[in-house]
């Protein structure tokens, strides 16, 4: 299974501007650091809710299994493209389920990779995003900030983990 961006997030899912003024610091000298870590924080909480944060196009290829392709980040905005070893196939889903379930038909023997292009995100800017996401993004930097030289607790920090259990979907 592969899951690629088909472009960047136009945006990060805090500014930051918003991540200085959380971590108290005031000075330019790590911003571009402070940008990676927002990064970072965002790619983590995105893989462990299986969400994508801020809206952008994404592609998904796999072998489907007997009733089709299950799409691993939430909310779906759109399906734009299901092929199944380069040939168009017809798009049925239904975009509130989570997870959303791309029917496909099958073919001949049953195997062949299934490439989907779809839109995922909960919106084009920050303030789209839940709070409880935005925050644990937030949370997350500062933990990863704290512990930049890797002697922090292992795992995950329970404040993060607490703020992102409601979005986290079924994993199937």
């Amino acid at each position: 299974m592969t899951l690629t961006d088909l472009s960047p997030p136009p945006t990060g899912p805090v500014t930051l501007a918003a991540a200085k003024t959380f971590l108290r610091i005031d000075h330019a000298d790590e911003d571009d650091f402070i940008g990676d870590l927002i990064d970072v924080a965002a790619r983590q909480i995105e893989a462990r809710c299986g969400v994508s944060l801020i809206t952008r196009p994404q592609r998904l290829s796999k072998p489907a299994n007997g009733a089709g392709v299950y799409l691993n980040r939430y909310p779906v905005v759109s399906i734009e493209a299901v092929e199944r070893d380069g040939v168009a196939l017809p798009i049925d889903a239904n975009l509130r389920a989570r997870p959303v379930l791309v029917r496909v038909q099958r073919s001949g023997d049953g195997s062949g990779d299934v490439r989907v292009d779809f839109t995922a995100g909960f919106g084009a800017t920050p303030e789209d995003i839940p709070t409880p996401l935005r925050q644990g993004v937030l949370l997350l930097l500062a933990h990863l900030y704290e512990y930049r030289n890797g002697d922090g607790p292992p795992g995950f920090p329970m404040m993060v983990d607490a703020l992102t259990q409601p979005y986290r979907g079924v994993r199937l």
